[in-house]
């Protein structure tokens, strides 16, 4: 009895690390956002001997643990449970995305990650908004993702020629009349 249970000691640690989810997995992050790429041994009783994270970037394979880009962004789980290799990337970054890698010493798992940007929420025909004299308003215009921000915003006045920037160039008569909503929550 004693034999079998050691056979199977032996044959358990040399199987090793078997990767479990062998499917391509696409991810969406929002910029800022973070994401959790999942990667583990199928048994979370073994523990590989090594494994790394690639990026693949301008035709070559990069160690993401070792890669300056991403100083201070990372976290591995594997100190808490030695088979779940997963990997936690914060503050996304517009050029972290692209086609991540989990190795271990046999096989890999690959994972797409798309980064997405503000899309604007769209609304048919001209939305009226009644302001008084003297009074402020507030225009509406958000994102689809409540945790998307845009790369850049502008506001543009039409109802007159030329066309008035309103923001971030503050022109005419919109000069130091406009905020954006973000822009007051933060004072």
């Amino acid at each position: 009895m004693k034999f079998l249970y050691l056979l199977s000691v032996v044959f358990h640690v040399a199987a090793g690390c078997s990767l479990s989810a062998d499917y391509p997995i696409v991810i969406r992050g929002h910029k800022g956002g973070s994401v959790l790429f999942p990667c583990s041994c199928s048994d979370l009783n073994t523990k590989p001997q090594k494994f790394t994270w690639e990026i693949h970037r301008n035709g070559h394979q990069i160690e993401v643990l070792n890669d300056e880009h991403y100083r201070g962004r990372l976290q591995l789980f594997n100190h808490i449970s030695p088979a779940n290799l997963s990997l936690f990337i914060s503050d996304l970054r517009e050029e972290d995305w692209g086609s991540y890698r989990c190795s271990n010493e046999k096989e890999n798992r690959d994972i797409t990650l798309y980064i997405k940007d503000c899309e604007l929420v769209k609304k048919t025909g001209v939305e009226d908004v009644i302001g008084f004299t003297g009074e402020s308003v507030v225009l509406p215009c958000v994102c689809t993702g409540l945790q998307d921000k845009p790369k850049s915003v502008k506001w543009e006045f039409i109802g007159i020629s030329p066309i008035q920037e309103i923001y971030p160039k503050q022109t005419g008569r919109y000069r130091n009349r406009v905020k954006l909503e973000e822009d007051v929550e933060r004072t």
